[in-house]
Parts: structure tokens; sequence; C-alpha cells
């Protein structure tokens, strides 16, 4: 099995002269400390910094600039990486060192490759366009936040680049849908919006052709009347002025019209950004019960912060004003096309009058002729090329399409989906029995997919224990399936320590019994009289006053860090 094992982190903060090394082992690793603030979860957050995750950290962290290595193990091989701001970099096989910026394409594929992470996500503002997402969509799975991860699974970290991102990426760590799904769907989506923008040319193009008709309609000219070339040699002087002053009016629309259709979409984008902050704010107020989180082992109640609420608040005033001033740019810009249209009028009239002066014999040879001889029966044909060629490409788009949709069904297993669900379903009634949970939903029909409705009849002390056996449960199903690498399981517990004996043994017993030597797990916890059972035979980090960093460290590793991060 294809396992994820943290062995030794290097930290250095470069404005402090502080530093520290922290070493981890296989199985269970008790992040421990007589105090609540002492950096147990600034310690377990590092190794998926390092990797490329976001946290929310406070201004004294962020002024410590540190940066880190992180030692691993990944299929029993040793590797390293490093990362100071927004740099990462990867030490290859060779021994050379690959970088990269995170946030960039090229280090989220990088990081995909490198734990075998398969999933393709549509953009917001994009969705034909899949890509692969950043570290904590695949951290989601392994990490429990201190304050969101027990409020619900999935919702350890802060993810808003995605819109329903929970759901393929649950259905991947699992083991309903393979790589090749996500990218055939994302194929799938490509020749959708080909077809799409195909069919947007051809009504385009009709739409031109149909303009160009109702206002140059066809007319049957002379072709040997003497008068025509008296006529033609009258108006030479003035049909090219004329022509110009049509081309500079037109040329100007054309460029109000397209400021204007960018303008409505930017418009449209701060709307709808409006509305996206509302039912974010929406979801922050009335989704969450209340402003207290519960301990998972404790049931003890602590404080949230409003914090995040008010910057909603705040990016939505910022939206609204975006929205009258994109407003005010529009009206400006129609005014501008309708000036112009005005003056496109004029050349109009202009060449009317020109019309009437050379009427010969019973035929008319008017400029507007002229100037569609000389212009519109190109643009028709170029219109009926694109035309043509647009159908084609359709046609092939669609066939691809077809064949497409029926190798993704063929990417469905229903049967393999329902042996995951009996398969997590036996587990959770393990671990309901085992941890002495009473959940408020019948075992036999829950799916993995069902972690909204998490509740126990118990209390707050068993919804945290269920959401405790739901995230075993699917490290255990990742385990067995072997869907992706088998990253550390995390579970950072909140800084309450009133967890009774009973409960604690129990919890305890569990995850030692999970925590094999091919696994790693990470508890958070602070310390307590019941934790006997949790530190016996495990690796124990007890971090003391001086909390994580120390001016001692930094002068014993100060050359290290100069030669990683030379």
């Amino acid at each position: 099995m294809s396992a994820l094992i943290f062995r030794t982190l290097f930290v250095q903060s470069t404005t402090q002269k502080l530093a520290g090394r922290f070493g981890f082992e296989p199985g269970l690793n008790l992040i421990t400390g007589a105090d609540n603030s002492i950096g147990k979860s600034t310690l377990v957050r590092l190794p998926l910094w390092t990797f490329g995750c976001e946290f929310p950290f406070d201004d004294d962290w962020k002024n410590f600039d540190v940066r880190t290595l992180l030692k691993f193990e990944l299929n029993g091989r040793e590797r390293y990486i490093t990362r100071y701001r927004d740099q990462w970099r990867l030490r290859a096989e060779d021994g050379s060192w690959m970088s990269y910026q995170i946030g960039s394409d090229a280090f989220e594929k990088a990081f995909a490759s490198l734990v075998g992470f398969g999933v393709l996500l549509p953009r917001r503002k994009e969705p034909w366009i899949h890509e692969v997402p950043s570290p904590e969509h695949y951290f989601a799975a392994f990490y429990v936040d201190q304050m969101r991860g027990w409020v619900q699974p999935w919702h350890s970290f802060d993810i808003w680049k995605y819109e329903n991102w929970k759901a393929p990426v649950l259905t991947f760590h699992i083991g309903y849908r393979s790589s090749a799904f996500f990218e055939l769907d994302g194929q799938i989506a490509k020749g959708k919006k080909a077809i799409a923008d195909d069919a947007d040319i051809i009504d385009r193009y009709s739409k031109a052709v149909d303009v160009l008709n109702l206002l140059a309609p066809e007319e049957e000219l002379p072709t040997t009347d003497t008068e025509l070339d008296s006529a033609i040699t009258d108006i030479q002087g003035t049909m090219v002025a004329v022509k110009r002053r049509e081309q500079r009016a037109l040329a100007v629309l054309r460029a109000k019209q397209e400021e204007l259709e960018i303008t409505k979409v930017q418009l449209g984008i701060a709307k709808a950004a409006i509305d996206e902050l509302e039912r974010d704010y929406d979801y922050a107020t009335e989704q969450l019960d209340g402003d207290v989180l519960i301990c998972p082992l404790c049931a003890t109640r602590h404080d949230n912060t409003l914090l995040e609420r008010a910057s909603l608040l705040q990016d939505r005033s910022d939206a609204e004003h975006q929205v009258v001033e994109l407003t005010e740019r529009q009206a400006k810009i129609e005014s501008s096309i309708t000036a112009t249209l005005g003056r496109l009028e004029n050349v109009r009239d202009d060449l009317s009058k020109l019309n009437r002066r050379f009427k010969r014999l019973d035929k008319e040879v008017t400029v507007k002729s002229i100037l569609e001889s000389m212009g519109t029966d190109s643009v028709r044909r170029r219109a009926n090329m694109e035309t043509i060629e647009a159908k084609r490409r359709q046609r092939e788009n669609n066939q691809r399409l077809f064949t497409q949709r029926r190798e993704l069904a063929e990417l469905v297993d229903d049967d393999h989906d329902e042996e995951i669900r009996r398969y997590f379903r036996s587990e959770m009634r393990n671990l309901c029995e085992v941890l002495r949970i009473k959940p408020g939903f019948g075992l036999e029909t829950t799916t993995p997919e069902d972690f909204r409705r998490l509740a126990a009849s118990g209390g707050g002390a068993d919804s945290s224990r269920l959401q405790l056996a739901y995230h075993l449960a699917i490290h255990r199903l990742i385990q067995h399936y072997k869907t992706e690498t088998l990253a550390p399981l995390i579970l950072d517990t909140p800084n309450q320590q009133d967890q009774g004996a009973l409960n604690y043994t129990i919890v305890a017993s569990e995850l030692k019994r999970r925590a094999t030597v091919q696994t790693q797990f990470m508890v958070c916890a602070t310390r307590h009289d019941a934790m006997a059972a949790l530190e016996q035979n495990s690796h124990v980090i007890e971090l003391d006053e001086n909390q994580l960093l120390s001016a001692e460290a930094y002068e014993r590793y100060k050359q290290r860090f100069e030669g990683w991060f030379a």
C-alpha cells in the first residue's frame, strides 16, 4: 500500500532568529502539553503548510516569516520538500531541487502526481476548464481542524475556489470515481464548450448577413451604359471620403460595442459575487449553530470568532460599490454608441444623396451598390465559409462527445460503488459499537455522502465521537481500496481537558488499534490524567512553555538552513 509518513520537520523563523526540529514516527503520534496555547495546532499544521496548504495563522506567527523543510517517506522512499512563503521545492531522486510557485498550475499538478490525487474540478467562471485543485482538497480527507473540523466532516479547510467541490472530491477519495473518469469528464466539458462556441459563431455570422442584406440590398447594375462611366468618374473623388467616414464610424461602433459587452460581463460577475457572498454569510450565520463549537472528546464549549463574518460583509460592500461603478460606465458607453449611430446615419444620408444625383436612364446606379460590390459580397462569402467550417466542427465534436459519454458511463461501476458503501456501513457499525455511540439515523442505509446528517442522540460528546467515527471509517476505506496515497490522519482536538476516563480509554484503544506501522496517526490533545492509555507505546511530543521554537535550535541548525535555502 502507498503511504505518506512524516518523519522530521525543521522550522526556522527568519525574523526572530528561532528554530525547531520535530521528529515523527509511524503509528500513533501524540502532541501534548500542559497548556492550551503552547503551539500544538501550529505544529500539526506545519507539515501540511509545507506541502502547500494554507491556514489562517495569527499575525504573531505570520511575523515569524518561517521557512520549513519536511523529511517524509513515500512508498517506502525518503523524500524532502521545503517551503518559504509561496516558494515550494521538491527534491528529485537524483538530489536536484525542483522549484514551484504555490498556487500555480505546475505546483498543483506536481503535488497531485506525488500523492496520486486524480481529481479535476471545474472553474467557477469557466466551468468548461477542469483543473487540478490545491493540496487542501487532498488533505481534507485526512485532517480534522481543531475548530472547523468537528462541526462537519470535509470542513477543516477554508476552501472557496470551487463550487460544490466536496461531492466530486469525496467520490475519488473513497473509490467511486477514478482519475480516468475525471480526465474524460473534463474532455467532455471542453467538447460541449466547443459546440456552444461554434453555435455562437453560426448565429453571429447569420445575423451579420441579415444586417448587410437590410442595409445594402442587392440592385441590378448596368454593364455598358456610358453614363455609368461618367457617373463613376464624377463620384470617384467623393466616394473614397464617404467610405472612410463610414469605416471610421463602424470601427468606433464596433469598439464601443465590444467595450459594452465586456462591461456587461463584469457587471454580471460583480452581481454574482454579491449573491455568492450573501450565501456565504447566510451559511456562516445560519448553518453554524451559534458562536460555539464542541470538543470531540469532552463536550466542552468554547468561543468562536466573528471575524470571518465581518470580512464577508466587507467583501459584499466592495462588490456593491463595483456594481454602481460598472452601471455608470455602461450608461456612458451606451450614450457613446447612440452618438456613433447618429454619425453613421449621417454618412448614409450622404450616400443616399449621391444615389439620387446619379440616376441614369431606366437603370439606377447607386454608390451603395458600388460599395456593396467592393465589400459586402466578400463579407457574405467569408460568413458562408466560416459557417460551413463551424458546422463541420460541430458534427465532429458531437460524434466525439457521443463516444466519450459512452466511455464515461463504462467507468461507473454501480456494483463496486455498492461494495464500498457496504464496507463503510460495516466500519461505522463497528465504530459506533466500540465508541458507544447511538447515532440519530439508520446505519443500514448510511453512505459516505451522508456526512451532513451526522448526529447522535447522546448529546455533544456523542456527536463529536460520531464525527471521529466517520473520519476513521473514511480513512479505513482509502486504506482498504488503495484509491490514493494514504496520508497521516491528523486529529486536532479542541483546547479542553475534562473528557471522562472511560471515553478517553475507549477512544485511545481504537486509535492505537488502527495506527499500525503501515500508517500514521497524529493526535493533538492537552495533557489529562486519563491520557495514560493514549500515551502508552505512542510517540509523544511534549511541548512546554517555550512553545515551538528556540534560539538554541536556531544556532544548532543555522548552517543546515543556509544550505537548504541557498
